[in-house]
């Protein structure tokens, strides 16, 4: 799919943009390290398009009206409203091809554990998201870990089982030990036994003067 995205210029701001929103489009804004900063507003379906299919860590090639030569750039920030969910705002951030910048990359699991298909145990996924340092058009789309491995109480995957595409490392030094996903022990719920004096405040009392039975 195409990794492009149209823009215009805006020259809509404050209140008044609570129009462009009604007509389909969300206001933004492009900025970087030497470059001047441009409001512009892109078409909300595309944007969400884009979002929806390769996240917002993914290098976009960002098409203005007017301009002869595409802008390179991440999505910064993505203001979303939480009643509808729709985007309400979005920074780009123009990147240059030849600087490594960082950048997190969500964590995926793939595969099928053992542990869970047989009820030996659950899958808890520790860490969603790495931050990674690499050039822009090596920014990888996502890092997968394989959880088919898995099929005991305590394996897990750690830092050190990855391997990172090539040209992308770690933004800090790591335990390589950290772990990413395990297999925990699969939580029973244990039903409450009411005691003794529960079930005596729950017996209807005796009414006064009340004959004795037997």
């Amino acid at each position: 799919m195409s990794l492009t995205l149209e823009a215009a210029p805006r020259s809509v701001t404050g209140r008044r943009v609570g129009q462009l929103r009604r007509e389909g489009l969300v206001p933004g804004v492009v900025y970087g390290h030497k470059v001047n900063s441009v409001a512009i507003e892109v078409p909300v379906r595309e944007l969400s398009r884009l979002v929806h299919a390769v996240g917002q860590s993914h290098l976009l090639q960002l098409k203005v009206a007017g301009e002869r030569t595409l802008r390179p750039v991440l999505i910064k920030e993505l203001q979303i409203n939480p009643r509808t969910t729709a985007a309400v705002h979005v920074d780009f951030f123009q990147v240059n091809l030849t600087e490594k910048l960082n950048v997190q990359v969500q964590v995926v699991l793939t595969g099928e554990s053992p542990a869970v298909k047989f009820n030996v145990g659950e899958l808890l996924h520790v860490v969603h998201t790495l931050e990674v340092s690499c050039l822009p058009n090596s920014i990888p789309g996502e890092i997968s870990i394989d959880v088919s491995g898995l099929a005991e109480v305590d394996d897990a995957v750690r830092l050190s089982d990855i391997t990172l595409p090539e040209g992308v490392e770690l933004t800090t030094v790591v335990d390589p030990t950290e772990i990413l996903v395990k297999i925990a022990p699969t939580r029973v719920a244990v039903e409450e036994v009411p005691t003794a004096l529960e079930v005596g405040a729950a017996e209807p009392p005796v009414a006064a003067g009340a004959p004795d039975e037997g």
